[in-house]
């Protein structure tokens, strides 16, 4: 198509063929197979690249790769420009014909200078001399001057101005204006039109598709552009003409090559096509008598298509015919999804080891191989083999995290999982790793709403998003955190090691932190004084309020750690959840689930736990004291900020709309709400009154234990002077 007019097309959609994967709807978030097995293990996705299809379609000739498009065509300082450098005064008046449209002398000017000038303006002057007699109407003559241009080039004459590739484009939009009309709608979509049907229509196509693909080929995607116009036009469901084509085309093997590729792919920045046009090409494709002892070669390509389009006979007629002669990875795949909707599971999984063993024979990319990897593994998680599973689907982490969470943290028992983390991971050994002396950021336990920085960053991964480098480390971690919330404190903190770790000359600040809460969770149980108790409580509290998240925090469900993005990674919460997952589940892996989840089964769980030790802290001491009040301030304010985090008004006890809109089924506002309300009415009834009581929940002073002993001896000699006096009244 014209250069001038060449308009990059969008995605306004996405049809039934090209099947959705479960995907929380923000920033980074990890795709996930396990939040909808059912349509995860029936459907079958887009299987390929739009424009990788159409690249390999392409035909040139070694003189076109090494110059149309090499370095030396591309001479910035002409780029945008619409005349030739370094041009004689006889090319300027053949210019100053063409700008005022005297086409019949410009066109002999030109024709003068196509064959007389510079090798340079040689190129020009055939370009434009294409234009011309597109205007006068000569339209073959017009082709064959633009082939010109792109043939000096293609033999070594400059090309500043990058004419030669852009000639193959024009060749081709003269060619289509004569079997349809092309139009511009506001809307920037360009729109081609099948007209009425001549003897050579179809063949006109393919020159035009040919030139195409040439342009594509030397990395121009208005090519693509203009194949997708084409595809669009060709299947019209209400232009008679454009079905009689699209008859012949599904007979042709290029053309049919490029409407499979139209109908099986899906790219945002090319796939752009209604509902009512797939189904016209498969009637196009059934109405040519397909028998899968045809000669197609592209059989593969047709059972996806027609198990896309629900018609499972012949996707299973077309992908054995195909898989018995070829045995391709496409094939089997098919075939494992048909052997899966008739309930055989066995079948299904040793056509999944087929496919992912064929992986080699281009049939799928690889994004589609890698959801073969993660189906596998989801047809063994229905089978119950659970550690199985999380074997599979470890070689594509970085594609389906969210899935390794929910199998790490969830399904498998902390010693199955320790077992899988010390096999298949381990802590790099980088020399040049910085030792981190502070406390991962991406941990940091922070009211995520009060930030306008969404982006869900995780330190390991090195790289924005998540990577096959960074996922053991994470995996590590989320084991430790794991441990820890199973009260296996000491066999979780070798797991919380970073990388940079072995290069710090004093102690990591991270093992200084898990140190001390391994001390003081021991202090608060040992310790002989109660007083003693109480502070190594405080200590154990006030660790797990600020460094809850990285010391104990769910991945998953319900906490959605690590980072401050408030949705965290929108990971499923078990196979209950979803009915479509019943049948693709065993009962144990659902009470794994729930034996797995926190306790309490909130979000943010840690701080529930943070406040029940400021409870036990403030039950060993007087409640008289300013430490008991102070206790109950600190563990309310938790509380207040928790209930904050979801949109929750301590005034009126109102939850906003945002908080049950982020957290989807986690709705854990009020009952946050209610423990502030809780601990505040616990001061009243025993605390004593305290300058903060006014503020109580903001602003909290730190607890006085050293004033506690006293007031102990001065509450004890009170009661034995109450108890005296009383003995003398009698």
């Amino acid at each position: 198509m014209k250069r001038s007019v060449r308009i990059m097309l969008y995605c306004v959609g996405v049809t039934a063929l090209t099947s959705t994967l479960a995907i929380a709807c923000a920033p980074y978030f990890p795709w996930q197979l396990l939040d909808n097995r059912k349509q995860t293990l029936l459907d079958l996705p887009a299987t390929d690249s739009f424009s990788q299809k159409v690249k390999n379609l392409g035909v040139v000739t070694a003189e076109e790769k090494k110059n149309l498009y090499s370095a030396s065509n591309i001479n910035d300082p002409y780029i945008g420009q619409t005349t030739c450098p370094n041009t004689d005064e006889a090319y300027k008046k053949a210019a100053i014909l063409f700008h005022n449209k005297q086409w019949e002398d410009a066109y002999s000017a030109f024709s003068m200078l196509a064959y007389n000038s510079n090798p340079a303006q040689q190129v020009c002057a055939k370009y434009t001399l294409g234009r011309i007699e597109k205007e006068l109407g000569h339209f073959e003559d017009a082709v064959q001057s633009f082939n010109s241009t792109a043939y000096l080039v293609a033999h070594g004459a400059p090309d500043p101005l990058h004419l030669g590739i852009d000639a193959y484009g024009e060749a081709a939009g003269v060619i289509l204006d004569q079997i349809g009309t092309r139009s511009y709608p506001e809307d920037g979509a360009v729109l081609w039109k099948v007209g009425s049907l001549k003897e050579d229509s179809f063949l006109q196509l393919q020159r035009a598709v040919d030139f195409y693909l040439k342009q594509v080929k030397l990395g121009d995607d208005g090519g693509l552009n203009s194949i997708i116009v084409i595809l669009r036009g060709l299947s019209n469901p209400d232009n008679h003409d454009a079905k009689l084509l699209l008859e012949q085309a599904v007979r042709n093997s290029l053309m049919r090559k490029l409407l499979l590729a139209y109908v099986l792919t899906y790219e945002d920045d090319y796939m752009v096509r209604s509902k009512p046009q797939i189904p016209n090409i498969l009637n196009a494709f059934l109405q040519v008598g397909l028998d899968p002892k045809s000669d197609f070669e592209d059989m593969g390509s047709l059972a996806a298509f027609a198990y896309q389009n629900n018609d499972m006979e012949r996707a299973e007629s077309f992908a054995e015919y195909d898989w018995n002669r070829n045995q391709k990875a496409l094939d089997a795949w098919i075939l494992a999804k048909i052997a899966l909707r008739k309930g055989d599971k066995k079948k299904a999984q040793d056509y999944y080891h087929q496919a992912i063993s064929h992986f080699n024979d281009e049939s799928l990319q690889t994004r589609s191989k890698q959801r073969v990897q993660g189906e596998r593994a989801v047809l063994t998680l229905s089978q119950g083999n659970f550690v199985q599973a999380l074997e599979e689907l470890w070689p594509v982490r970085d594609i389906y995290w969210g899935d390794i969470v929910y199998l790490a943290e969830n399904v498998l028992t902390p010693d199955e999982l320790r077992q899988f983390v010390n096999s298949h991971t381990q802590v790099p050994k980088d020399p040049k790793a910085v030792c981190n002396r502070d406390v991962e950021e991406d941990y940091v336990d922070q009211n995520a709403a009060e930030t306008s920085d969404y982006e869900y960053n995780i330190r390991y991964s090195f790289d924005s998003g998540y990577s096959l480098k960074g996922s053991p480390i994470l995996l590590r971690h989320l084991l430790a955190r794991r441990l820890m919330r199973e009260g296996r404190l000491q066999e979780a903190a070798p797991y919380f090691v970073q990388i940079g770790d072995a290069n710090c000359k004093d102690t990591p600040k991270h093992v200084q932190i898990e140190q001390s809460y391994i001390k003081a969770t021991t202090d608060m149980r040992k310790s002989f004084w109660a007083t003693d108790r109480a502070k190594a409580a405080w200590n154990a509290a006030t660790i797990l309020h600020q460094h809850g998240m990285e010391l104990m925090g769910t991945f998953g469900y319900p906490d959605q750690n690590p980072g401050t993005y408030p949705e965290g990674i929108g990971q499923m919460i078990g196979p209950v959840n979803d009915p479509n997952n019943k049948p693709w589940s065993v009962p144990a892996e659902q009470v794994r689930t729930g034996a797995s989840w926190p306790i309490p089964n909130h979000r943010f769980h840690y701080r529930y736990l943070a406040v029940e030790d400021a409870l036990y802290a403030a039950n060993l001491i007087p409640h008289q004291s300013q430490a008991y009040a102070a206790l109950l301030c600190h563990a309310n304010g938790w509380m207040q900020k928790t209930s904050y985090h979801y949109g929750v008004s301590v005034v009126d006890g109102t939850e906003s709309s945002y908080s049950r809109r982020l957290l989807g089924t986690v709705d854990d506002s009020q009952f946050a709400y209610a423990k502030s309300r809780e601990l505040y009415n616990l001061y009243l009834k025993n605390g004593a009154v305290v300058p903060f009581a006014t503020t109580f929940g903001y602003n909290c002073p730190q607890p006085k234990f050293g004033a506690v002993p006293k007031l102990k001896r001065d509450l004890f000699w009170k009661e034995v002077k109450k108890s005296l006096q009383s003995l003398r009244g009698h």
